[in-house]
């Protein structure tokens, strides 16, 4: 089964933590919308628009918080194009100006990047923010910036590199004991580790997040979070709290009038009690969600969402039906050009394959399975083509390994037998040296010797008598 993703429910990094402008400096219905929209996304975002005309008399600041506002705004409800135009034109009217604000807008911008898998896009501009950050001296935004960076990482398969620098914010956001920042590391953590598959520790820190942003009162993030909770709790099998967790989504989504993740939570809602064997229900759910599709941006939820309902459709023996689901989603998949050997690809065909033989139509199935076989040898041969290199380089690492340590040991050999030369030379010297000394003491102790027998030689010549004649 392909897992479904929500793209805005992906990341959480672009609630900033101090407003780019203080409320009193603000107009009234501004600083509304800057208080409320993370309470009421849709509601502020039409407010914001009726003023749209008194943009031209607001100062510069102002006008580019405007931009600010709106940009966040189509972030939450997941118009990320309309996110990426806010965003630039906030920048525009900036121009050279140096701010808060500018490092807030430069992260808007990477977002709306991020959200349309233009990730080398959205490092540059979460970069140009953290360094902006850093000349500013504003450490709690550039902490904002690794979060949204370390987003990029794990969606671009790095998670180690994703993991450090999320693990050295987490670290620096305790020592600041800034709530708000607290909040998102733990929920992005917690994705990261949902995404390694260290679920336990993942739902430890996703509930943890959640619990911050419910004393935050901030509803939209905790839409987010119990997304990902849900989904984290499906991959373990828990059922029963996967569709607990999917059902307090949806309240809060119908409490803040979110309609684009209704959509998400009723899908979720669809897919768990499909999961627990409740088919019924969950076409019951699909058919809710479907009320909501036309909501979502992204073309890969719509091939996603046809191809869950008709595993749906299949469960219930509605072949007909599941099968024109099927068509929808190669269809989608074909305007959006995906990849002939995706996983997603290849699970469509092979769902259309039986679907075709559940109709008797043998002949047809067959053609389907053919291009499916092919794209799996394909893959299956590059894996083995990639698997032999690895086994060469593997190979090459352990013979220059070998040779290494061959040469090592040669070099420790030689390096001994040199040792043992110096010694022998040394005790040579050394026995040289006793043999000289030993020859100068024998030499002095017989001039001695001889020096001693003259001595008595002449004592006795003196003492002799003297002859007489």
């Amino acid at each position: 089964m392909i897992k479904y993703f929500a793209v805005l429910v992906l990341s959480y990094a672009l609630w900033l933590s101090p407003a780019a402008a203080s409320s009193s400096e603000l107009p009234d219905w501004l600083a509304q919308v800057a208080a409320q929209k993370r309470q009421q996304p849709e509601a502020m975002l039409a407010l914001l628009q009726q003023h749209q005309a008194d943009i031209a008399n607001l100062p510069l600041q102002q006008q580019a918080n405007w931009y600010y506002q709106q940009a966040e705004l189509f972030n939450v409800l997941a118009r990320h194009q309309d996110q990426q135009q806010a965003a630039e034109q906030g920048l525009k009217i900036l121009g050279d100006q140096q701010s808060v604000l500018k490092v807030q807008l430069w992260y808007q911008l990477g977002f709306a990047f991020e959200m349309q898998a233009n990730y080398q896009a959205a490092q540059q501009y979460y970069q140009q923010g953290i360094s902006l950050a850093t000349l500013l001296d504003d450490e709690v935004q550039v902490l904002y910036g690794q979060v949204n960076l370390a987003a990029t990482f794990n969606n671009q398969n790095q998670e180690q590199r994703a993991l450090a620098l999320l693990q050295a914010t987490y670290q620096q956001a305790q020592r600041l004991n800034d709530v708000p920042l607290l909040a998102e590391v733990n929920a992005e953590l917690g994705l990261l580790y949902a995404s390694l598959a260290y679920d336990n520790e993942a739902i430890d820190l996703l509930n943890k997040g959640l619990e911050l942003f419910e004393q935050l009162g901030w509803h939209a993030k905790q839409i987010t979070v119990l997304f990902n909770l849900a989904r984290t709790y499906g991959y373990q099998g828990q059922h029963q709290k996967a569709l607990n967790t999917y059902n307090k989504m949806l309240q809060k989504c119908l409490q803040i009038n979110d309609s684009v993740n209704l959509y998400h939570a009723y899908l979720g809602l669809a897919i768990t009690s499909s999961n627990m064997g409740s088919s019924e229900a969950a076409l019951a759910y699909v058919d809710k969600a479907e009320q909501y599709l036309a909501l979502q941006q992204s073309t890969a939820h719509v091939f996603t969402h046809h191809y869950e309902k008709a595993l749906i459709l299949n469960t219930l023996k509605q072949t007909s039906l599941a099968l024109q689901q099927v068509m929808l989603a190669e269809q989608n998949m074909t305007a959006e050009g995906v990849a002939e050997d995706s996983p997603a690809r290849l699970n469509v065909w092979y769902l259309k394959a039986e679907l075709l033989a559940q109709q008797g139509e043998y002949q047809q199935a067959y053609q389907q399975l053919i291009p499916y076989i092919s794209v799996v040898k394909s893959v299956q041969n590059h894996e083995s083509d990639l698997a032999l290199q690895q086994l060469k380089t593997e190979f090459d690492i352990e013979h220059q390994l070998e040779k290494k340590r061959l040469l090592q040991q040669e070099n420790e050999q030689q390096a001994k037998q040199l040792t043992q030369v110096e010694r022998s030379s040394q005790l040579q010297l050394i026995w040289l040296a006793i043999l000289s000394c030993s020859c100068v003491i024998l030499m002095l102790l017989l001039l001695w010797q001889i020096r001693i027998s003259k001595t008595k030689n002449t004592a006795i010549s003196d003492n002799a008598p003297r002859q007489t004649g």
